[in-house]
């Protein structure tokens, strides 16, 4: 029994001696003691977050990929702007920083359960944040195909298996088993990736050798970007993403610790199954194993990076064929340098050059937001102190590899629909800058051996993240954004522009607001007549009550694409507007020849049908 419990006084040796004055008061001072930030980091981060401010507070064309808060309200965009600005007043950065390092000291010890709990909030919110405009990307096309049960073939014909598999014909399933409707069962598919994505990247902080503060800070960092979005309901480079960060997981463990080249192999095969565009990765992915293999300390580690290596190469030989298909049908025709249906100006010549250089520090500035901090921590980290673990090799030569790769894609590939538009495109090359800047501010912080600096990178990539969700969850901030990018005009083709006029025609159409479908289906007429839009113009004049007009422009999208089936259900409508039941009939039959899977069609012939029996029974009221 020990003094306590015998109701005497506690020796001294079992009480806690106090510190003394002095002590105390040199640990209230150690966190400003410190070394600061380095000034070059904090210039390029005020640099990123100035021009985003000036971006969204002034009308300036050109500059979309920083004017995120321009459509927001006034009240709402200052006061994003004001939360990023916390970061950069000394008094305020000190306590955020001592905030995050007691998260990260929590985060830290947690460990993977922590890393699980974050993942499946953020899934969570994945899942919940729906985008009610659906302007990115095929985004409302993939929507229609699955509500239209549309053959893939058709309508995808350059769709790589993992994204098949995964968000096309996993989604089918959960539609026919009635277990979701389309929208719900495409959000739960993108939430499921994404979970697998954030856990991931966790991962990746982790294995850079980020701690305490760092974590937190490098989770916003990496999943500040616009690319996160792209988990909420559309998903279709989902599980590129999710390949990119696992190879990059690989690449990680591989350089300090010897272990990871199966991460690294499965990450690349998961990349080349899900986008032909994740060959890009195989040349970085292979010098990073052979730099690997010459290090291995023993039989069973060269055994493991045989086995990566063949891990990548079996699906990329395999898939091989099809990618060189889809690059000659597909990519030649639309996304390419020259290509006759878009992709944007040839890449001949400077001024060429220049606006693709332009389109691609929007993308960076759009989906990457910190990628300046990222130049800037690559400059600093040129004498930063070697890395905690064993270092087994350079990550440098592979990592500059694969970026080289990646910002080609950036610089010559473009969507048929304007970059602006397609951004979606180019979320892989952005994830990596993503990937490298958080690996490299990761470095940079160890340097400076505590939590000095962080905060203004966190606070900036919470307000970016702010910016972009605004943007994806609010219709009218939605509405507005596609306004500020068609006020541009001279940022958009003529098929480009016209087809964003077609998507807001059609939405207003789906909306049964004719008069607007109207203006935007003649804006989109005058820049690219398009049988497909003369049949919308006749829909939206049909919703009028405006049957000549009607007719005239369904005929006229006739004349030019006989082979199309919508004018035939066009006239099918007319036709029921009639009552002439038995001609719809026809009509409907023209149209399913064309496109046998045409619901809309089979479902106004069996009206028509029905009509025409209720005509010919005694007692209708057609009688």
């Amino acid at each position: 029994m020990n003094a306590r419990k015998r109701g005497g006084r506690p020796r001294s040796s079992d009480a806690p001696r106090p510190a003394p004055p002095s002590a105390r008061r040199a640990a209230a001072l150690t966190f400003a003691r410190i070394p600061a930030a380095p000034p070059l980091l904090l210039w390029a981060l005020a640099l990123g977050f100035l021009l985003r401010a000036a971006a969204s507070l002034t009308h300036v064309h050109g500059v979309w990929g920083l004017d995120t808060l321009r459509p927001w309200p006034l009240a709402p965009a200052l006061a994003v702007l004001a939360l990023g600005a916390l970061g950069f007043v000394p008094p305020l950065a000190r306590l955020i920083e001592r905030g995050l390092d007691e998260v990260g000291a929590l985060w830290e010890r947690g460990g993977l359960a922590v890393d699980l709990a974050v993942a499946a909030g953020v899934a969570l919110a994945l899942y919940r944040l729906r985008d009610p405009v659906m302007f990115t990307g095929d985004f409302s096309t993939r929507v229609s195909q699955l509500v239209l049960h549309s053959p893939v073939a058709k309508v995808f014909p350059q769709v790589s298996p993992l994204d098949r598999w995964i968000n096309i014909e996993l989604t089918r399933w959960l539609v026919g088993a009635h277990l979701l409707e389309v929208t719900p069962a495409l959000h739960l598919v993108g939430a499921l990736v994404g979970f697998g994505f954030v856990l991931t990247t966790l991962a990746f902080a982790r294995a850079a050798g980020a701690a305490r503060a760092m974590l937190p800070a490098a989770a916003a960092v990496l999943l500040g970007g616009a690319y996160l979005i792209h988990f909420s309901g559309y998903d279709k480079f989902g599980p590129l993403l999710l390949g990119i960060a696992l190879a990059s997981l690989g690449a990680v463990r591989l350089a300090r610790t010897g272990r990871g080249a199966l991460v690294l192999g499965f990450g690349v095969a998961v990349c080349v199954l899900s986008h032909r565009s994740g060959f890009a990765l195989l040349p970085a992915a292979a010098l990073a194993l052979v730099q690997a293999w010459r290090r291995a300390e023993d039989a069973r580690a060269r055994a493991g990076i045989g086995a990566a290596a063949a891990i990548m190469l079996a699906p990329a030989i395999a898939i091989l064929p099809r990618a060189i298909h889809v690059l000659q049908s597909v990519d030649l025709l639309q996304n390419l340098p020259g290509a006759p249906q878009g992709g944007g100006p040839p890449l001949y010549g400077i001024p060429d050059l220049a606006l693709r250089a332009t389109d691609a520090l929007n993308l960076l500035f759009l989906i990457a937001p910190l990628w300046l901090a990222g130049v800037a921590a690559a400059w600093l980290a040129r004498s930063a102190p070697p890395p905690r673990e064993a270092r087994r090799f350079p990550l440098a030569p592979a990592a500059s590899l694969a970026l080289g790769a990646e910002l080609l894609l950036l610089l010559v590939v473009r969507g048929a629909q304007g970059v602006a538009r397609d951004w979606d495109m180019h979320v892989a090359p952005a994830l990596l800058v993503t990937l490298v800047t958080a690996y490299l501010l990761i470095v940079v912080w160890q340097g400076i051996g505590a939590a000095r600096g962080i905060a203004p990178a966190f606070t900036t990539a919470i307000a970016c993240a702010i910016a972009l969700w605004g943007i994806h969850v609010s219709e009218p901030i939605g509405i507005a954004r596609v306004g500020e990018l068609l006020a541009n005009r001279a940022a958009w083709s003529d098929a480009a522009w016209a087809r964003a006029h077609d998507f807001m025609g059609v939405r207003a159409l789906q909306q049964a607001r004719p008069v607007v479908a109207i203006a935007e289906l003649e804006a989109a007429i005058s820049a690219a007549p398009n049988p497909r839009f003369y049949f919308e113009l006749g829909i939206a004049h049909r919703m009028l009550g405006h049957a000549a007009e009607a007719r005239t422009n369904i005929e006229k999208a006739h004349t030019l694409d006989p082979m199309l089936s919508d004018p035939w259900v066009g006239f099918a409508l007319l036709a029921v507007d009639a009552r002439d039941f038995a001609g719809a009939v026809i009509d409907c039959d023209s149209a399913l020849a064309i496109s046998p899977h045409r619901g809309d069609a089979k479902q106004i012939r069996a009206s028509a049908l029905n009509a025409m029996q209720l005509m010919a029974q005694p007692s209708s009221p057609f009688h």
